[in-house]
């Protein structure tokens, strides 16, 4: 799966426009003839009449008043969002915890089957509590998107990276051995250079790596392991003539 965000929907007509924005002004009219019967005849009858052709109206035209509302750009994503938010993080949409859980119960079989292992490597700011005590929000919050631009740069459309959470990114390498996952960790910065408007600063990147042992039958404790792993010992050389954060 690629870690690419997934696209918003595509912008509605002026066809569409029109004959929503005709439904509503249609809605309109019989909602406000009912109710002047209504106010001209206050029975039973015609009170019920008017609340439940108020419901059908609220109904009907919800989604193009708030169209109007956000745009529709803006409603677009946040539809998408709503339908995929199970499977999807808010950080640059990139798959979830629940979407890896997902897959390694897809791959784990395979696996087994044609005798390919695959790697997962946990890729974290543990020092981010830190970072953000120091620096602040926004500072830490900027990091952990350097991060996540970093992983989605160096990754293979075969392979994905999924937002753990927080500062926790995992990267699924498959048909992948250990060994063969330090290639890619090499590619991978030790550390994230960030700005506060004067310095550049680096904040730590620890990684965790655990490949698939084929014996294995949850895709919780395969998980488990890559997350519970002994932080690998990594250096990177300072940049840009900075300090760590």
């Amino acid at each position: 799966m690629s870690s690419e965000a997934v696209p918003a929907p595509a912008r509605p007509s002026g066809r569409k426009t029109i004959l929503r924005f005709m439904s509503f002004l249609l809605w309109g009219v019989v909602v406000a003839f009912q109710g002047a019967v209504t106010f001209a005849h206050p029975r039973a009858l015609n009170i019920g009449t008017l609340a439940i052709l108020a419901l059908l109206f609220a109904a009907v035209n919800a989604q193009l008043l708030l169209v109007r509302w956000l745009g529709t750009r803006r409603w677009d994503r946040a539809m998408a969002r709503l339908h995929g938010s199970a499977y999807l993080s808010e950080l640059e949409n990139l798959p979830n915890r629940n979407y890896l859980l997902s897959e390694l119960r897809r791959e784990m079989p395979r696996a087994r089957a044609a005798g390919t292992p695959f790697v997962l490597i946990v890729l974290s700011l543990d020092t981010i509590d830190d970072v953000r005590e120091r620096r602040g929000t926004e500072f830490a919050d900027r990091a952990v998107q350097g991060l996540a631009s970093v992983l989605k740069r160096f990754t293979r459309t075969s392979d994905f990276i999924t937002h753990l959470g927080g500062h926790r990114f995992c990267v699924m390498l498959n048909e992948c051995k250990y060994e063969d996952a330090f290639i890619y960790l090499q590619r991978v910065p030790g550390t994230i250079a960030v700005s506060d408007g004067h310095r550049m600063y680096e904040v730590p990147v620890h990684a965790r790596m655990a490949q698939y042992d084929m014996e294995s039958l949850y895709a919780t404790d395969v998980l488990r392991d890559a997350e519970e792993a002994k932080p690998l010992r990594r250096k990177e050389a300072a940049r840009f003539g900075s300090e760590a954060a």
